[in-house]
């Protein structure tokens, strides 16, 4: 027999077998979605606007104080932590911000999501028709402002879906790639894979090898908080 058709033939019937492999995991996985609903069926809920168990004191690991009314939570004590800890990750949370007209800068409805703890931030702020800088809304804060300004006017009702990929680490404990992020505000583009080269709130803080919570801040002002979901990636 020619050994060039007999190869041939081995890696035919070996792609055969890859493609019904493949065909049946396809064919066995069960459907994210069954209808309209707005959460994937792999997804964790974290807050579906009815009780906070989910999350816990960030700094005590109590029972989370913020107090929850007509479908969304509200800031009412220290920051809250997810219990379950994450690396990779897919987030989203829908957030409103007060009206502050009489507040500049830093004090206009000033929150943040943050991933691995108290580690990398997504601000949370009123920048709406702002020339967006490093600590506006949607900012990777005091590192990156969005590309560009996605935020709805004040008392409305914002989403992020955020794709979050942990730092990498060597055997050794060594750094070797960095965070990075993709953003979606209200549904545009405001980051595209970008690096965090450092932890947002002290730059020279240091960086988590392990899973860590998603945390919410109270920063003093009345942002809400509904339907957060997260998909371990």
């Amino acid at each position: 027999m020619d050994l060039s058709i007999w190869r041939r033939g081995r890696m035919i019937t070996a792609l055969a077998v890859v493609i019904l492999l493949f065909g049946a995991m396809a064919a066995s996985a069960e459907p994210l979605f069954a209808g309209d609903e707005a959460v994937p069926a792999d997804a964790i809920v974290l807050f579906d606007g009815k009780d906070l168990s989910k999350f816990v004191t960030c700094d005590s690991n109590g029972p989370a104080k913020w107090k929850v009314l007509d479908g969304y939570c509200t800031p009412e004590g220290p920051d809250i932590c997810t219990k379950q800890h994450f690396k990779d990750c897919q987030l989203h949370v829908e957030f409103w911000v007060p009206s502050m007209p009489d507040k500049k800068g830093q004090a206009r409805g000033n929150s943040g999501v943050f991933f691995m703890g108290f580690i990398y931030e997504i601000q949370i702020l009123d920048s709406y028709g702002l020339k967006p800088i490093d600590n506006d809304c949607g900012s990777i804060y005091s590192h990156t402002p969005p590309m560009v300004n996605a935020c709805r006017p004040p008392e409305t009702w914002q989403t992020y879906d955020i794709i979050f990929k942990a730092p990498r680490f060597d055997a050794a404990g060594k750094k070797i790639a960095n965070a990075r992020v993709t953003v979606l505000q209200n549904s545009v583009l405001i980051h595209n894979n970008k690096e965090i080269k450092a932890p947002t709130p002290d730059h020279s803080a240091a960086e988590p090898n392990d899973a860590g919570p998603i945390r919410l801040q109270n920063h003093g002002d009345a942002v809400r908080f509904r339907n957060i979901w997260v998909r371990p990636l």
